[in-house]
């Protein structure tokens, strides 16, 4: 059995102002269900609310002023066993605890439990890169059986894995997972010419709209990189610990109730309170500055 003193949930609030108010709700509503639960929360300084402050088990900051800080901040976790919940998650259910059991009935050579992509809910599931398509790289459509067929037949690719809620063991593997999820990333997206202009090129021979996807790098690391030798597995029952806003209800197996609700911030809100700084991206952000 996993040791209550060994593992903890990790949440990140950066960029916007929007996220620190939701990722505490979000912790609240943990606490609430279980009151013994540890939190390692990344955030800015400047957001920190001194009421606020008991919530937090293991206070990190600074931290990037971007909206993929959780890139960077996962192999920080102060946890041997961390689960992770996005900032605009909230608790329903003490049965969020069963991650831990299922992690530990997983056995000690699986290395991290997720839950997976519902198509009809994701904004970017499949696509093909540029040699499979005659070399023009494309997103594709989850509705057009056509496309589907692609995936199947392996003539495109798919995103499986959804990364707004997983639970790990923190070993040599997923250490490296994390800064190369983190590596891919900027890469992705802090490409150059020879002007220093950014051109996305990293993301050749791929679609350059994925850049934006922290799923996107995610996936390529998997991809490219099975010399990793990190083993992922589905998390049972996955929809329960991460219901996702426009989920069947169906997706709820045996007719359980979710555990965890994961909404979205209205994107209006994100914008009106995201931190404003000439030198940064206003969209994403910037990963060298430190707030």
């Amino acid at each position: 059995m996993i040791p209550k003193e060994s593992r903890g949930y990790l949440i990140v609030a950066t960029l916007s102002k929007s996220f620190y108010t939701g990722a505490v709700e979000c912790i609240k509503s943990l606490k609430d269900e279980v009151p013994d639960a540890q939190v390692a929360f990344f955030t800015h300084e400047m957001y920190v609310k001194d009421e606020d402050r008991h919530l937090f088990d293991h206070l990190f900051t600074p931290a990037p002023v971007h909206n993929r800080a959780k890139l960077w901040a996962l192999p920080m976790s102060p946890f041997e066993y961390t689960t992770y919940l996005d900032a605009d998650s909230f608790v329903c259910s003490d049965e969020i605890e069963e991650v831990w059991e299922h992690l530990d009935n997983a056995g000690e050579d699986v290395d991290v439990l997720m839950s997976e992509n519902r198509p009809y809910n994701a904004k970017v599931v499949l696509f093909q890169d540029s040699h499979q398509n005659n070399g023009e790289a494309r997103e594709l459509n989850h509705w057009d059986q056509d496309h589907v067929n692609l995936a199947l037949e392996g003539k495109a690719h798919i995103f499986r894995w959804h990364c707004g809620m997983f639970t790990w063991r923190k070993n040599d593997r997923t250490q490296k997972l994390w800064k190369e999820w983190l590596r891919y990333y900027r890469n992705h997206n802090e490409s150059t010419d020879g002007s220093g202009r950014r051109d996305k090129s990293g993301v050749d021979p791929y679609p350059r709209s994925l850049a934006y996807w922290d799923t996107f790098a995610f996936w390529r690391v998997l991809h490219e990189q099975p010399d990793l030798k990190i083993n992922i597995q589905r998390m049972p029952k996955d929809a329960k610990y991460n219901y996702v806003t426009g989920y069947r209800e169906t997706e709820l197996r045996y007719g359980e109730e979710y555990a965890v609700f994961h909404y979205t911030i209205p994107p209006e809100l994100v914008h009106e309170e995201t931190y404003n700084e000439t030198s940064i991206d206003p969209t994403c952000g910037s990963l060298e500055l430190l707030k």
